[in-house]
């Protein structure tokens, strides 16, 4: 009854979905996570997700059931970003430029070049988007047919892969 007054869009099923199932996502996820700020994202993200993918969800278990998994994706991107925050955070592409010992910007520019040209698949592409176009990931994925996080998970690994090659 719930799940057909939620699919047909009643905004007081939809209410009474949010206080029947709230308490209980906060709980799940501040087990997993002990921030309560970015914990109470998740589950605002959760709900939303929820909605958005409500069409699709048939029944075959709880609500609840598919509420924690979606609930658990979201935990899991949290902890991607956090971790590829931290990567970036302390080992900037610009940081690495400046290791070796470069006397000018045609020579900077000319091994930026040659790094992008032989890193893997359309990496390089994506970092001169992203880096030299100045394009936001969201422009980006609409461009490349790809969700926001399929293009932010190709950036994590294109930088990564860059860093590799300017070292080398």
């Amino acid at each position: 009854m719930l799940l057909a007054k939620l699919k047909y869009g009643d905004s007081r099923a939809v209410s009474y979905w949010f206080k029947m199932y709230k308490n209980r996502l906060v709980t799940m996820v501040i087990g997993k996570i002990s921030n309560k700020q970015d914990s109470e994202e998740i589950v605002q993200q959760t709900f939303l997700n929820c909605l958005r993918h409500l069409p699709l969800f048939r029944g075959k278990c709880s609500i609840w059931t598919w509420m924690n998994s979606i609930a658990k994706h979201e935990i899991a991107d949290y902890f991607r970003k956090k971790y590829a925050k931290k990567a970036l955070i302390t080992t900037h592409l610009s940081d690495l430029l400046m290791l070796d010992d470069i006397d000018n910007s045609e020579e900077v520019s000319q091994k930026v070049k040659l790094v992008l040209k032989n890193m893997k698949s359309n990496y390089g592409e994506l970092l001169m988007l992203k880096y030299v176009d100045g394009k936001k990931v969201s422009l980006i994925a609409k461009e490349m047919g790809k969700s926001i996080k399929s293009v932010e998970s190709d950036l994590f690994r294109a930088r990564r892969e860059f860093r590799c090659l300017w070292v080398e």
